[in-house]
């Protein structure tokens, strides 16, 4: 029987000892000193294992004894043994994925998973463990960090359609649906580690980050209505944040305070923060009152799971407990996956300008497949080399394809619906005379008299000029920089 002393040991770690946990890969976030864990004992190291580690857990918050006393018996049981074949698969696919569009696209916006690629096992384990408590469909909302990635891993689709849309294969085919490669919504099958198939639905979702998320959920609820009885077991809705997003967008706390409303309920969702510790340019100390970008999550009584991705089986393990609390408890969970991003934020842009100690930090850094390949003793060579010719191929075929892909299609019950008759009366002109664009663009590219403008801004003001005096062909970039004068 547990001493009194050792109660309390136990008592402090579990609800202070996240502030000590190793989370940060580059050391950013560093372990706090709480002064209620500067204590003695005979289960002190004990209690840091479980609470201290890789994995921190906000939980003690949470009203109902029996929730606390699930979570903290998984906190502080021995781990089971990880599938670290599985894990080490989607690992490398996901990390060579990223390698090939970065060497074939440079210079292309795709919003990269590198960094923060254990998302993907994570992914793969809450669809697995859900599936055996009855899921079988995946409602998905996520902005654009990974979601190519995720297209290609989770919801199915081919690599080569992916390339294919880098290719604008197709150029009539984008004329209304915005930047598709990482916007419009995808559907496919995903089959689980134990054989189940689950069907995935990816919300469509535009650039303002966290605008999908209520539509998720109410996709989800109606799916589930849609189902009867047993539907919010049969659907399981998953949003994915980005941490500067989860902190700073309101919709994102609007959205929270739907989770046990009646009329909004859906029976939990599961998000996952994929935070790569900074937003656009910006540190987390310049984007978030708090220490962490989840602890808008604590207004709602539930977990917040906070996990190092640099340690690809604790994130498992989180993603386990995070679908079967789900299951068990009909609540929200959130699972804060702390990583890096090893480029720019859209890979246009260059981070040491803005970031340079931190850059050269994760440039030292190696893929986390190969850490972890190297952490269990296995050889990812043979694994890595099939999966980058895999893409390679792929490549080779999608520069042969004439028309994109639909990777979207839509139920069979939308059959019904055909869209309205056009009016060429709604048709207005919104043309604007040469000259005047040409004055505005003088004006926006103008440097003031002693001002130091930075080599790289500088270059790109002047290659703007003459875009705007004709010399050279006009980009997306130079028309939105356009649109978006004081006067509209």
């Amino acid at each position: 029987m547990a001493s009194l002393t050792d109660v309390r040991v136990f008592d402090a770690f579990r609800r202070w000892g996240y502030l000590a946990a190793d989370l940060d890969p580059l050391g950013y976030l560093k372990p706090l000193t709480h002064p209620e864990l500067a204590i003695d004992g005979e289960v002190v190291a004990q209690a840091r294992r479980c609470y201290c580690g890789t994995i921190g857990a906000e939980f003690m918050h949470i009203p109902d004894p029996e929730r606390r006393q699930w979570i903290q018996e998984r906190l502080e049981a021995a781990p089971a043994p990880a599938d670290s074949a599985r894990v080490l698969e989607r690992l490398t696919r996901a990390g060579i994925l990223e390698q090939v569009l970065q060497s074939r696209y440079p210079g292309t916006k795709r919003f990269s998973l590198e960094g923060i690629v254990a998302l993907i096992p994570v992914m793969d384990e809450v669809l697995d463990r859900a599936a055996d408590l009855g899921a079988e469909q995946l409602v998905l909302g996520m902005s654009h960090r990974g979601r190519l990635n995720v297209m290609v891993h989770i919801v199915g689709k081919s690599a080569e359609d992916i390339f294919a849309r880098f290719e604008d294969v197709d150029p009539r085919s984008f004329l209304g649906g915005g930047d598709v490669k990482y916007h419009l919504g995808a559907t496919g099958d995903y089959l689980t580690a134990h054989g189940r198939a689950v069907r995935i639905h990816l919300v469509s979702n535009p650039s303002h980050l966290e605008a999908v998320d209520p539509v998720a959920l109410g996709r989800a609820r109606a799916k589930q209505d849609r189902l009867g009885l047993g539907g919010a077991s049969r659907v399981l809705p998953v949003l994915l944040h980005g941490d500067a997003a989860f902190a700073g967008q309101g919709i994102a706390a609007e959205t929270l305070n739907l989770a046990n409303l009646h009329g909004y309920a859906v029976g939990g969702a599961v998000h996952v923060v994929v935070n790569n510790l900074i937003g656009f340019t910006a540190n987390p100390e310049d984007t978030s009152s708090s220490r962490f970008a989840a602890d808008v999550a604590k207004r709602l009584p539930i977990p917040i799971f906070h996990v190092n991705a640099e340690d690809p089986d604790a994130a498992v393990r989180v993603a386990r407990w995070a679908a079967e609390y789900r299951y068990k408890f009909a609540s929200d969970v959130v699972v804060d996956l702390i990583g890096y991003r090893r480029h720019g934020h859209s890979e246009i842009d260059d981070p040491t300008t803005t970031q340079p100690v931190r850059y050269r930090r994760i440039a030292e850094l190696p893929p986390v497949w190969e850490s972890y390949a190297r952490r269990h003793g296995i050889d990812a060579g043979a694994r890595s080399a099939e999966a980058r010719g895999e893409f390679e191929a792929a490549l080779k075929r999608a520069r042969t394809v004439r028309k994109n892909p639909l990777l979207h299609q839509l139920p069979s019950y939308w059959d019904p619906y055909h869209g309205g008759a056009y009016n060429p009366a709604w048709e207005v002109e919104t043309a604007v005379d040469a000259g005047e664009l040409r004055a505005i663009g003088e004006a926006l590219v103008h440097v003031p008299a002693g001002f130091s403008v930075h080599p790289k801004v500088k270059k790109l003001l002047e290659q703007r000029r003459e875009m705007v005096q004709g010399q050279r062909a006009l980009d997306f970039g130079t028309a939105g920089f356009h649109h978006r004068t004081p006067s509209g």
